[in-house]
């Protein structure tokens, strides 16, 4: 069960940032391992895509902990763990 909701926050983690790039003219497909550094964002671009993340998923993360976010797995991570356990039933 865990493992199908990774993949769902995975996928929509993608998705995200491969359509944000997409807005800056950046072609990129974003992998787990890939360093957001490399994809360009900058603070604020990180927060609005969290703040997205957070509405489609209906969740609040810790916003100290974006300034600890250094890949994709990070944020994937971060969403896994903010899930409620509802929600994690929901998605598998």
């Amino acid at each position: 069960m865990q493992g199908n909701v990774r993949k769902s926050v995975t996928e929509q983690v993608q998705r995200i940032l491969r359509e944000g790039c997409e807005r800056r003219g950046m072609i990129v497909d974003p992998q787990p391992d890939t360093a957001l550094a490399a994809l360009g964002l900058d603070s604020l671009q990180l927060v609005e895509m969290v703040f997205e993340l957070e509405s489609y998923y209906a969740v609040q993360v810790d916003e100290e902990l974006l300034a600890q976010l250094q890949s994709v797995a990070d944020v994937i991570d971060m969403l896994t763990q903010a899930l409620p356990t509802a929600a994690v039933e929901e998605l598998a």
